[in-house]
């Protein structure tokens, strides 16, 4: 999925300049700046990095995570005075600020911060003590997408996931965190905070014989829809972006009740050795050139909301991506270790029935 964000993100940056990216050995010595991201996410696009080193003097080098958890096991275990720049989420940032394995950040030295949408500028795992740990780079959700062949009439629910109508035509994501916020969205609870998992597990063991599969990859998800297996289910939004890119007969629609909201932020690693050069990376990332290149090529959405006021309005409203949106959705919070074994028995003991 990211990697065809950026195979359409590099036709579309065509006016930045290319010149040889040099050795990729990394230095202290050096002017070369080390990014942890995951794979094919942006920041690694061949001609960003290279109109990003043209204009700013310097070298990218980026290192590769799997997930948030091994992230944290990179900046332990030898990160700190390595790594320059890296992109947590809420899941592992307030563990990152704890440990001090990031620094807080100077805003003043981010021209491009104050066009950040207001709400994503106060996160509260961003932040400890009234300073700022991480720049908010990309948001999206996990919502509702649908087949508009094989349904015709306006979906604005969360709870067509439980209609009967399309039984055995329903894909429902195989996440724990997704599983329990969804249903505790339907059922008027807080789902960061819900308060009667009981209630919660019931809904879920309902939904069940409704459900053609519990889908794990986009790329499963992306199969059943193509041969028409579910006309309905819970979906990313960049995904479904870019399957509506492709051609398609997908809708995705953030639904009355609210839907699940996620945002990658970047921070700076305690003791970076290119600290400026880190500044001038992350300012770049959030600044209009970047952000409208890649949402207009079926990338996450945009915190910059100078960019997103400025985008066409139909784009805007098709893909979710205003402040009416952001309102809409609940961003995933932070979740200690016995929270998170919490909901998964759940989920477990669901799958199991």
């Amino acid at each position: 999925m990211k990697a065809k964000w950026i195979a359409v993100l590099m036709s579309v940056l065509v006016s930045f300049s290319l010149y040889a990216a040099g050795s990729q050995e990394t230095s202290k010595d050096e002017n070369v700046l080390v990014v942890v991201n995951w794979k094919d996410y942006g920041s690694d696009s061949e001609k960003v990095i290279r109109h990003f080193e043209e204009s700013y003097g310097c070298k990218i080098v980026h290192e590769y995570m799997a997930s948030e958890e091994e992230l944290l096991t990179k900046l332990r275990t030898g990160g700190i005075g390595k790594f320059d720049v890296v992109l947590p989420n809420a899941s592992v940032l307030p563990m990152a600020i704890n440990e001090g394995l990031i620094e807080a950040i100077d805003t003043s030295k981010l021209d491009n911060y104050g066009d950040v949408f207001a709400k994503f500028r106060q996160l509260p795992e961003n932040s400890k003590n009234g300073k700022l740990y991480a720049v908010p780079w990309v948001w999206g959700s996990t919502a509702i997408a649908y087949n508009s062949d094989m349904i015709q009439e306006k979906v604005d629910t969360i709870s067509v996931l439980w209609d009967q109508n399309y039984a055995g035509k329903i894909a429902f994501r195989d996440d724990y965190n997704d599983a329990v916020m969804t249903a505790a969205i339907i059922l008027g609870q807080d789902p960061n905070h819900p308060s009667d998992l009981e209630a919660i597990k019931a809904k879920l063991i309902a939904q069940k014989p409704l459900n053609r599969t519990y889908w794990k990859t986009g790329d499963e998800f992306s199969k059943l829809f193509a041969n028409k297996q579910i006309a309905v289910g819970m979906m990313w939004s960049g995904q479904a972006a870019a399957m509506k890119l492709n051609g398609e007969p997908i809708e995705y629609v953030i639904p009355k009740e609210g839907a699940i909201g996620w945002v990658d932020n970047w921070a700076i690693v305690k003791d970076a050795p290119h600290k400026d050069m880190a500044y001038a990376f992350i300012n770049y990332m959030i600044g209009e050139a970047f952000q409208k290149a890649w949402v207009t090529s079926g990338g996450p959405a945009p915190v910059n909301q100078r960019v997103a006021e400025e985008l066409d309005p139909q784009f805007v409203k098709e893909n979710n991506l205003g402040e009416d949106a952001i309102n809409k959705l609940f961003f995933i919070a932070y979740r200690d270790n016995s929270t998170k074994t919490e909901w998964n028995e759940l989920w477990q003991e669901v799958k199991a029935k």
